[in-house]
């Protein structure tokens, strides 16, 4: 279908801009020649207009055709009987926000179903030159978040003792290009698509990405972790093997339960789990190309910040979940946690970075991005839950004023390891880059000892992270400790 903007529409207004159903009709405008073949041809550039038949036809042969790849894995009936069909619409345009006018959508977008018998919808606007329901790989993945949507959690993020686990999100987004790609034989997803988007929104799975540098915060972006690793167990294989690891992936997301406790080493591990059983030949490879990559037997979510270095995500920027996308009250945990080593004779350090956040949405009465620089010496914070609230182990909390550029200095009383996260108390999310450290010094006293290496925690909490997080420690301990200890 496409969605088609009537000539005499009504004013639009803010909360129009989704879904597109409140500011077009739904028509299908594709029709089959004398033969029964779909002959229309694309138009380029879009006409921002009129329908295009072609359009519809691509979504259709697409969407079928992935349907098909999954039918091939063992999966008789990926659409189940009963449930209303699957909508699929070109030609989407939104309203401006200002209302009066359409303006061009460059994206696609798979909306769930809201209440019982309502239909699913996949949406596919147009840029300026793009038209989005071209792109077979574009439409495969959308698809693939429709069929694998009832196997996933609602949220995309979950927390654990280290802080906010975006591995929900990543899972989600990283299945969908590894299908897509695995349908069409080609690791790089949405090539065609991306000419009229940012260019995150087009990636090449063939790459090699490792936790925790890769992890931002951003799911399109932290899919890669996911995604890469399996292109690259799947690449190398004969056919056979391809698609014994396609089935394996699909049967130990269905599988998994509870949705709620999904994270990357533990899809992971029991994708391993899977392959011992179904396919040993796959077990060494697997365990290998997981390990090198960080993600078995866990990703601590601690990045080293070093001296004169100034750290940013792998796409410019770390992502700060706010208290509504996590589902908390008061503060909300950050993704990753930074390691500082503290040299013999510092006093204090002094920690600085950039932060901001996207204008929020207007007549929305919720607390902006607030950051807070969370901190603990000796060793890794630890969150606690409390009911809808969590509370960190952190020896200092600092509330920044604001402004972009951010400064706090902390005292670290002899500690040789500090660790640092920067939390979030509003309610919206928000973004900090450009992370440095400086180091002040004082002059040893006579006599003095020097400070002795700091012991593990004596007990991991997995109330909210489980066996994953309390080993992440465990194996982070392990990897700083020297030689021979």
């Amino acid at each position: 279908m496409s969605c088609v903007i009537p000539e005499a529409r009504p004013p639009f207004t803010e909360d129009a801009r989704f879904p597109p159903e409140r500011v077009c009709s739904l028509q299908a405008t594709a029709r089959p020649d004398s033969r029964g073949d779909f002959t229309a041809r694309p138009r380029q550039p879009p006409d921002e207009a009129a329908p295009e038949a072609f359009a519809e036809a691509s979504l259709f042969f697409h969407a079928a055709t992935t349907l098909h790849y999954f039918r091939t894995l063992g999966w008789e009936r990926p659409w189940p009987e009963g449930k209303p069909p699957l909508r699929l619409v070109a030609n989407v345009r939104m309203p401006s926000r200002d209302g009066k006018s359409l303006v061009p959508w460059g994206d696609a977008l798979y909306v769930p179903a809201h209440e019982a018998g309502a239909p699913e919808t996949i949406w596919f606007g147009h840029g300026p030159s793009v038209n989005i329901a071209h792109d077979g790989d574009t439409i495969a993945h959308e698809v693939t978040h429709a069929l694998l949507e009832p196997f996933l959690p609602r949220s995309p993020w979950r927390l654990d003792a280290f802080g906010a686990d975006g591995s929900p999100g990543a899972i989600d987004e990283g299945l969908a290009d590894y299908f897509a790609a695995a349908i069409s034989g080609d690791p790089f997803i949405g090539e065609h698509a991306v000419r009229d988007a940012e260019p995150w929104r087009s990636r090449n799975i063939h790459t090699l990405t490792r936790c925790p540098e890769a992890l931002v915060g951003q799911r399109h972006v932290d899919s890669l972790l996911l995604s890469s690793a399996l292109w690259a167990l799947r690449e190398p294989s004969p056919p056979s093997q391809q698609a014994a690891l396609d089935r394996a992936v699909l049967i130990t997301l269905q599988s998994f339960h509870p949705t709620s406790a999904l994270s990357l080493e533990r899809f992971l591990a029991a994708l391993v789990t899977t392959l011992s059983r179904e396919h040993p030949e796959l077990v060494g490879p697997a365990r290998e190309t997981f390990s090198y990559r960080g993600l078995l037997p866990a990703c601590p979510r601690v990045r080293a910040l070093e001296p004169e270095e100034s750290l940013g995500g792998s796409s410019g920027a770390f992502v700060a979940p706010g208290g509504r996308t996590l589902g908390v009250q008061g503060l909300a945990p950050g993704l990753l946690q930074f390691h500082v080593r503290v040299p013999p004779g510092t006093t204090a350090l002094s920690l600085r970075f950039r932060s901001g956040a996207p204008r929020p949405p207007r007549d929305l009465e919720v607390t902006p991005f607030h950051p807070v620089v969370l901190v603990r010496r000796h060793q890794p914070l630890q969150w606690h839950p409390d009911g809808s609230r969590n509370h960190a182990s952190a020896d200092i909390t600092l509330d920044l004023p604001p402004g972009t550029s951010k400064s706090a200095r902390i005292e670290t009383e002899g500690a040789s390891d500090v660790f640092l996260q920067v939390a979030n108390a509003g309610e919206l999310d928000g973004w900090y880059d450009h992370l440095s450290v400086t180091f002040e010094s004082a002059a040893p006293s006579p006599g003095a000892t020097p400070e002795p290496a700091p012991r593990p925690p004596s007990s991991c909490w997995g109330g909210l992270g489980g066996a994953g997080a309390g080993l992440g420690l465990w194996l982070w301990w392990r990897q700083r400790r020297p030689e021979g200890a």
